[in-house]
């Protein structure tokens, strides 16, 4: 059996290795005959819908943003342009499944500058509006790139609601990415990605105030909640709310969030409804989620705690407790500049040994894990550093022998046995190759 020599100072020559493996096997993994890497996909475009009140009896006016990263479409070169054409299809469907709308369009982006063709951050956004009776609907979104054919969609579940019958309500909340002045209106352009993890410290949300009492002052709290309920940052403000409709604008603080999903919430108080005896309370109320993540970063990594912990087949155990132990931002650039440093292709948006590992990481945890993360096995540690094996041979019940797994890659002349004693999938490497560096990970 051909398996790791740890003869050598391992805890060097391993991340080396680690290194080179991860970007060697990333090139040759097309020839394997083992396991290809089966990530969760993620939409090639982003979609989001808002429900407003409207001007009809009867119905609320339901948006819907399609935004097109120009990064996901293919580009040719046509003359002194580059080319880039789609076409979206977006249906409306009730609780019955019976379509209510249908619209269809054609776009394109023309430019010729190249890196607008590969910028992460560069998108076209589309807005289309429909009349709905208040209702729940489901939003389908069908996108098509005229070039190479490939069809991406998007589902999303939109509550339309009714803004008429209560003295005081608001409408959906929208993240802004931007929000700029032009003479005496604010010019306002959507987050549709929901993402706001590029915010420095803080950024707005904004949303529509329906009051139908006399002019009143209304307290606006915001809450933000992690996925486990619990309040991370809270913002209150006044606002003065004339009869009818007013757009508003709420500020979030962000600079404490570390990756992961969140829920905004808005609840907006009248201020004279609180002052009477007996009066009721006026309060609105309107959540939304939201995500952060860093641009760069792949979209895997929803912890950044649990993402350094990943770290260990690339770093001393001692160098991620440190980098643990930093503040969230001073923990965030610790890790951007930790693959900073081992990025293939400095000049480019994109860390390419970085999306490879998580990627292995990813699969590791969907494929090997039991009651331990896949990654922390011996079968995700060793997909990790080397990549899809070019065979697996799998002896699952064979007479006399406990189930056991051998994985060969003919390119580094290397074989590794998992053996499961135990019989409740926990294969076990027959000739441990970390024992020198450290016991198992963590």
């Amino acid at each position: 059996m051909r398996t790791w020599s740890a003869a050598q100072p391992f805890s060097r020559v391993f991340r080396t290795i680690a290194a080179c493996c991860l970007i060697a096997s990333a090139s040759v993994q097309a020839q394997d005959e083992g396991p290809t890497l089966q990530l969760p996909e993620f939409s090639r475009f982003f979609v989001d819908a808002m429900s407003f009140a409207s001007d009809s009896a009867g119905a609320s006016r339901l948006d819907v943003y399609v935004e097109v990263p120009h990064h996901s479409l293919q580009f040719t070169k046509e003359g002194d342009l580059f080319h880039a054409g789609f076409e979206v299809n977006l249906t409306l469907y009730d609780t019955t499944e019976h379509q209510v709308a249908d619209r269809f369009w054609r776009d394109a982006i023309d430019t010729k500058d190249y890196e607008v063709t590969t910028s992460l951050k560069m998108a076209k956004l589309s807005l289309k509006s429909f009349l709905l009776a208040p209702g729940t609907y489901t939003v389908l979104v069908q996108l098509t790139d005229t070039e190479t054919k490939k069809t991406s969609r998007v589902k999303r579940v939109a509550v339309v609601r009714p803004y008429n019958a209560d003295a005081l309500s608001i409408s959906d909340l929208m993240l802004i990415l931007r929000l700029s002045q032009k003479g005496d209106e604010k010019v306002i352009s959507p987050n549709i990605e929901g993402n706001v993890g590029e915010t420095s410290d803080s950024f707005y949300v904004f949303f529509e105030a329906y009051n139908h009492r006399a002019p009143d002052t209304a307290e606006v709290r915001v809450a933000v909640r992690n996925m486990r309920g619990e309040v991370v940052s809270a913002d209150s403000s006044r606002q003065f709310l004339p009869t009818g409709r007013k757009a508003c604008f709420a500020k979030v603080t962000s600079s404490g969030l570390i990756a992961g999903d969140y829920s905004i919430e808005i609840r907006a108080t009248l201020a004279a409804s609180v002052a009477p005896p007996g009066t009721p309370v006026q309060t609105a109320f309107a959540a939304r989620p939201c995500i952060v993540r860093w641009h760069g970063v792949p979209v895997s990594i929803v912890d950044l705690d649990v993402a350094l912990d990943e770290l260990q087949y690339l770093a001393d155990g001692d160098k991620i407790d440190d980098m643990k132990k930093l503040p969230p931002d001073e923990k965030r650039n610790a890790f951007q500049e930790f693959w900073k440093k081992r990025d293939p292709s400095p000049n480019s948006e994109r860390n390419e040994l970085m999306e490879e590992y998580y990627s292995r990481v990813a699969y590791a945890n969907k494929n090997f894990g039991h009651y331990m993360d896949g990654w922390k096995t011996d079968r995700g540690m060793v997909y990790i550093i080397f990549g899809s094996p070019s065979n697996i041979e799998r002896h699952p019940f064979d007479t006399d022998a406990k189930p056991y797994e051998i994985w060969t890659y003919y390119q580094l002349d290397r074989e590794f046995i998992f053996i499961d004693a135990t019989g409740f999938g926990d294969y076990r490497l027959q000739s441990p190759i970390w024992d020198v560096w450290r016991t198992r990970p963590r």
